[in-house]
């Protein structure tokens, strides 16, 4: 069972998927105007922090956080061969993608803004195993032989 698992492409794209994400926590997401803005220079800390936006009033912010949790849930599905696991991942690489649509982000609890001046490696590490999720998810979704990875 295991063997079997292991020959299919959609096992190491899944792999390939989460060891993006997990390496995005290392890289810097973005860049901003403020340079006393040291909070967007760790992934990580913006993961465990993020859904606090709405605390300071940035509603879209927390909803583009909220790609994070329905990553890690339609991951779940996958691993679990559930034919539906393509809804949480599709949704999440579009609220990733609606990101690059903002031109700035809030910068401390004051609800000031900083703009956005560049995108860093990690925002692409960790867009790119969304998108690697949402092709798995969309081979699950097409094929019922797939489901047996």
């Amino acid at each position: 069972m295991l063997k079997e698992r292991i020959k299919s492409p959609q096992f190491w794209l899944t792999v390939v998927s989460i060891a993006l994400y997990i390496l995005s926590m290392f890289f810097t997401p973005f860049y901003v105007a403020n340079p006393k803005a040291d909070i967007y220079s760790n992934s990580f800390y913006m993961l465990l922090s993020g859904w606090m936006a709405v605390l300071g009033g940035g509603l879209f912010l927390t909803l583009i956080w909220l790609a994070n949790p329905l990553y890690i849930f339609g991951t779940f599905l996958v691993l679990n061969k559930e034919k539906f696991a393509v809804i949480p991942v599709t949704l999440s690489l579009l609220l990733a993608i609606y990101f690059t649509t903002l031109d700035s982000v809030m910068d401390g609890e004051s609800g000031k803004t900083t703009s956005i001046t560049e995108l860093g490696a990690g925002f692409y590490l960790w867009i790119s195993s969304f998108i690697t999720m949402v092709v798995v998810g969309v081979m699950l979704f097409r094929n019922e032989k797939l489901r047996k990875f």
